[in-house]
């Protein structure tokens, strides 16, 4: 008897503590997810007067599933064919800095990537890297969209505008609603912007939606689809008309791409459409004014409204840098900085008194760093992108949870990119963490794993 029980309590010693050790690493992802998304670090430090030194040291979580997983556990270094490209990108940055006129400006744009991109890239492809981790967060991502949407679907319904709870829930332009250009206010959540609030919700809306469409469980399955109502309403009541165009877009090459059954998608659409028209009537109102885009485009800007003029103003003046700087732009930043008042000026839609950002992250980063800093950044994405949907089609047939998770990743980076041609890129961390994740998930979905190799990157259809 001696001898049968020494081993069996000398194996289980150990594996407590390694256990322990995996719950603290997951606890600690979900809470940096948590925080980054629901944006409370700024909401500390801008609200509440929390030192930003604080507020920001949630980073620190990340140490401890990179502890495990490089140190207690000694596994390698995570690299995924996005990695060259994303240092590729910063290669670009570094060109497209020694030929500007703002140098000062360059540095100050290299070293946010750096901080906001590169360095949280790094952390977060590596301390999120199987497939416990991938659902946990996914499942994390649905709890703070539908905190935040939630939040604003209540403060509608209560009309409480007044109260931002505790910062969470912040209405833009609320001094204007007596207005007669602002009828009503727009939420603009926890980042106390309207359009990046939208942004945010409408790149977390595809992982509910999934999750509602096609989760094997009953309960988990309701539970994204409670998650997607939620988020969806944070959507609508920011107004966002270029939100709304990227959700649609999102929406329909899911259909079309069979991740959504288009009967069902139909059905829900339309019961969906149905509630928004009824309930927010001024909604409708506002999506019928992209018809001044279709003016617009005939070379007639009298029947648009003065911010869809302001968009076409401020991108043409991108476009026009562009053209005069195509190889590596004008430097990180100095569009912005330098050109974009005066191209902008030159083109006689309207006169810009200040300085404005492209009003699309791909032109104005064609305007700023080139042909050389924009191709790096689509392939960049176009290669997370394509990895994740071959990883889709090899795991559907197979494991359901691993096919949910690459097709989940997949969409929430194009439902951002789809919104981003009608933002610059600001608050990029958002971005950087989506394609980090997305990183992750090609990484913890190798095929190969199951004694099948990856032909991903020969453009080979896995088997």
């Amino acid at each position: 008897m001696t001898t049968v029980q020494t081993p069996t309590t000398w194996t289980a010693t150990p594996a407590l503590p390694d256990e322990g050790r995996s719950r603290a690493a997951e606890i600690s992802v979900i809470v940096f997810f948590l925080v980054l998304f629901a944006n409370v670090a700024v909401v500390l430090t801008r609200v509440h007067g929390v030192p930003e030194i604080l507020a920001s040291a949630f980073t620190v979580l990340l140490l401890v599933p990179l502890a495990r997983f490089l140190i207690v556990e000694r596994r390698p270094v995570v690299v995924t064919p996005t990695l060259p490209l994303v240092f590729a990108f910063l290669a670009a940055l570094f060109l497209s800095a020694t030929l500007t006129s703002e140098p000062d400006v360059a540095r100050q744009s290299i070293g946010l990537y750096i901080t906001e991109g590169l360095i949280l890239y790094l952390l977060l492809s590596n301390a999120v890297r199987t497939t416990r981790m991938l659902t946990l967060v996914s499942w994390t991502l649905i709890a703070a969209g539908s905190f935040m949407g939630g939040l604003s679907v209540y403060q509608e319904l209560t009309g409480t505008y007044a109260n931002d709870y505790a910062g969470f829930a912040q209405v833009d332009k609320l001094e204007e609603i007596a207005s007669e250009e602002v009828e009503r206010p727009r939420s603009g959540g926890p980042l106390g912007s309207e359009n990046r609030y939208a942004q945010i919700l409408a790149a977390l809306l595809p992982l509910a939606v999934l999750r509602f469409f096609r989760e094997p469980s009953r309960r988990l399955r309701l539970a994204a689809g409670a998650g997607a109502l939620l988020i969806l309403g944070g959507i609508v009541l920011t107004f966002s008309r270029g939100a709304a165009v990227a959700v649609a877009a999102t929406l329909v090459l899911m259909v079309i791409l069979r991740e959504i059954g288009i009967r069902r998608s139909l059905v829900s659409l339309a019961a969906l459409a149905a509630v928004v028209a009824v309930a927010f009537p001024d909604y409708v109102v506002r999506l019928s004014s992209l018809e001044g885009v279709t003016t617009l485009s005939e070379g007639s800007s009298g029947s648009a409204d003065s911010a869809i003029v302001g968009r076409q103003t401020e991108n043409l003046a991108a476009w026009n840098t562009f053209l005069d700087h195509p190889a590596v732009g004008v430097g990180p930043g100095a569009y912005f900085k330098e050109y974009s008042r005066e191209e902008a000026n030159r083109l006689g839609l309207r006169y810009l008194q200040s300085d404005r950002r492209g009003h699309s992250l791909y032109l104005e980063m064609a305007a700023d760093l080139g042909i050389v800093g924009l191709g790096t950044f689509l392939a960049m994405v176009a290669t997370a992108m394509i990895i994740l949907y071959r990883r889709a089609r090899y795991w559907r047939p197979r494991d359901p949870e691993r096919a949910i998770l690459a097709s989940s990743f997949l969409f929430a980076l194009f439902a951002y990119l789809a919104s981003s041609a009608f933002l610059h890129l600001s608050y990029q961390r958002f971005f950087w963490a989506l394609l980090a994740l997305a990183a992750s998930a090609a990484w913890a979905l190798r095929p190969e794993e199951h004694g099948v190799p990856d032909r991903t990157l020969a453009g080979l259809r896995a088997r």
